[in-house]
């Protein structure tokens, strides 16, 4: 993985590259993880969306597991695909010993290209450690939790229309899994950052894709709600330019046309970085723009226009009620994105709030205010 980063940024900052490279659209797809039963793949045409098409119970490793009791599982769904076509996609359940009764869907920021990055992934084969652990102090507080691998086959890191979608379909997922016993649970979302994303576009998207889901609401912090404001703010400085290059790719994987702006040396860096994760990029120190991968000027074209219009979100309007929280000094995700969604949800009668704290972005994400958000939603507090 270090590897990736160090041969990707050479390539960014070659002067000279030689030979036209392969443009198959599937050379720039994730490789498998190699658990056979993460790689699986299913026929789902004409499977209503959160169809459950097979499970396993799996061990989570420490630190997690030590720190909580819990059961656990696997269960692939139906799902379907921000073009429409039909999908599997994976979720991962966690029900503790001391279950209150209620479910959280926890979409934890994968941002990530690659599918060894999924939580499906890093929770039963790492001892991976989420900062900041959201699941330890919800199966603390007695909640079940759902993390999805919500970017879909294709690790389509920030597009924000393939996962809404996903996040819906775990929960529908989860709650008719017979084994966990979750069915008719009071559920909410919470999500930060690339999490962020996934969480509002699952709260719009809600009303029409999944309209008998009761979602009493919403978490969203340092929510990267305009793509289009991030071009200042990330692309080309370090460390937030790995992550804008990765997300970036990510968006392409699922935009008609994006690959083909890739110049050779894009070409050659989109397939060496297509397996990373969000912990090994941020060791890319290199002030590398987007620019360094296409053939011309990326923003100024039909697909940048295309991509920044359907990844706003804001485009529908929740049912449930939705708590914002940024950090006023947040140089990565602009404030102003927050404001602009609070107001046009305001607008359109949405009970939502924005709670701006005097923190960054890395440490905003350790604010304690959502978690009693969802208890004051549950009825908990």
């Amino acid at each position: 993985m270090f590897i990736a980063i160090a041969v990707a940024l050479t390539v960014f900052t070659a002067s000279t590259l030689v030979a036209a490279q392969p443009t198959d659209e599937s050379s720039f797809d994730p490789d498998p993880t190699g658990d056979a039963y993460l790689d699986q793949r299913f026929a789902t045409d004409g499977l209503p969306n959160g169809a459950i098409l097979s499970s396993r119970s799996v061990r989570i490793l420490p630190p997690l597991s030590a720190t909580s009791a819990f059961d656990a599982w696997q269960v692939w769904f139906k799902s379907t695909a921000a073009d429409g076509a039909s999908i599997a996609a994976l979720t991962t359940i966690m029900k503790p010993k001391a279950w209150n009764g209620s479910v959280v869907s926890n979409n934890y920021a994968i941002d990530s290209v690659g599918l060894k990055c999924n939580p499906s992934y890093q929770l039963t084969h790492n001892l991976a450690i989420e900062a900041p652990d959201i699941t330890r102090q919800l199966l603390w507080r007695g909640y079940a939790v759902v993390m999805t691998d919500y970017q879909g086959p294709k690790m389509a890191y920030a597009h924000g229309p393939t996962q809404g979608r996903e996040v819906l379909d775990g929960i529908r997922a989860a709650l008719a899994f017979p084994q966990a016993g979750l069915a008719g649970s009071p559920t909410a979302m919470i999500g930060y950052s690339g999490g962020a994303i996934a969480t509002v576009w699952a709260a719009q998207m809600q009303p029409s894709y999944a309209p008998e889901l009761t979602i009493l609401g919403a978490a969203a912090g340092g929510t990267p709600a305009d793509l289009s404001l991030l071009r200042k703010t990330m692309d080309g400085k370090p460390p937030a330019s790995v992550l804008y290059l990765m997300a970036a790719l990510g968006v392409a994987r699922v935009t008609p046309g994006a690959l083909d702006l890739l110049s050779d040396a894009g070409v050659v860096a989109a397939q060496e970085s297509k397996n990373l994760c969000s912990d090994a990029a941020l060791l890319g120190v290199a002030p590398v723009p987007l620019r360094s991968w296409t053939k011309v000027d990326p923003y100024d074209t039909d697909v940048a226009r295309r991509i920044y219009r359907e990844t706003k979100a804001g485009g529908a309007t929740p049912t449930m009620p939705i708590y914002l929280w940024h950090g006023l000094f947040d140089a990565w995700i602009p404030l102003s994105g927050a404001r602009a969604l609070q107001q046009t949800w305001q607008n359109a009668g949405v009970d939502v709030s924005l709670t701006v704290l005097p923190c960054d972005h890395i440490t905003c994400a350790f604010a304690p205010g959502a978690v009693d958000r969802i208890d004051t939603w549950m009825g908990r507090s």
